[in-house]
């Protein structure tokens, strides 16, 4: 009987693993969007050259670390001057997701960008999963940036 019981627990435990102690699978791309609530004072239209979206899979250390393109994924330009816009973006890779937001390009420089705004929710944190959608929402608040880089 005992042994009856054992081998019932194992045979449900080993039905119940799909991949034993693999990671879940990751490859191929997925979408992101997302909405955008934009409060307080917009910056001065000279200071505004540039607005999108930027996932990041990794947490910035400095402004160069935006050069590591092939780890963020990046909208279109934003819209400008209004209270509520959305993105999307498509074909992004999967994964984990661990710094994202709304960056803002305020000069002519290559790395004059800053983040205005920042997904929270979750501590932050989302995935993308193989051909599917994950939704976002990110309030920016234009009189209370955040602090960058990032306090780790």
């Amino acid at each position: 009987m005992k042994l009856t019981c054992i081998i019932l627990l194992l045979s449900l435990s080993l039905s119940a693993c799909d991949h034993g102690l693999e990671p879940p699978d990751f490859s191929g791309t997925g979408t992101i969007v997302g909405t955008i609530e934009y409060v307080g004072q917009w910056p001065a239209i000279e200071e505004l050259q540039d607005l999108r979206f930027v996932g990041m899979r990794f947490v910035p250390r400095d402004t160069s670390d935006f050069l590591q393109l092939n780890l963020m994924a990046i909208s279109g330009g934003l819209k400008k001057q209004v209270d509520f816009d959305e993105f999307r973006v498509d074909e992004v890779t999967t994964g984990l997701y661990l710094y994202s937001g709304i960056a803002q390009k305020f000069d002519a420089d290559l790395l004059s960008w800053r983040p205005v705004g920042l997904y929270t929710n979750d501590g932050g944190i989302f995935s993308v999963a193989p051909n599917q959608t994950t939704e976002i929402h990110i309030r920016v608040d234009f009189n209370n940036l955040p602090i960058f880089p990032p306090t780790q």
